[in-house]
């Protein structure tokens, strides 16, 4: 059973996607911002994949992945986003790749769009 650890500020939208990861069939792991992922991280190694908010209030989404891959630079993520008042989705996104092997999805997507980015991701 793969792991997948969600990462997002929004408790609606991040028990949205828990519910359907396991529903699915994966192990699924939440985390209600960065540092709270970075400790879950800490505690219990790498996960198979990890979904994370560019947009967070404390600890951003980039500050995150950047700190996931000084950890584990093989670490797989998705980044998600659907922008924010300063900075719009696209050029969030665009920023979280350049650190290196990030996906990106923008934020509203479909179930069926998530999914097929994850089974792309974990086959990679």
């Amino acid at each position: 059973m793969k792991r997948i650890l969600v990462i997002d500020d929004d408790k609606a939208f991040l028990q949205m996607v828990v519910i359907l990861l396991e529903e699915t069939g994966f192990k699924v792991g939440a985390a209600n911002g960065g540092r709270e992922a970075l400790r879950q991280l800490m505690r219990d190694g790498p996960w198979d994949l990890v979904l994370c908010d560019i947009l967070m209030p404390e600890q951003d989404g980039i500050e995150t992945i950047q700190a996931i891959l000084k950890a584990n630079n093989r670490q797989k993520i998705i980044a998600m986003s659907g922008g924010g008042h300063y900075l719009p989705s696209h050029s969030a996104l665009e920023l979280a790749q350049a650190f290196g092997f990030v996906e990106t999805i923008f934020k509203p997507f479909h179930e069926k769009q998530l999914l097929e980015l994850i089974d792309k991701v974990l086959a990679s």
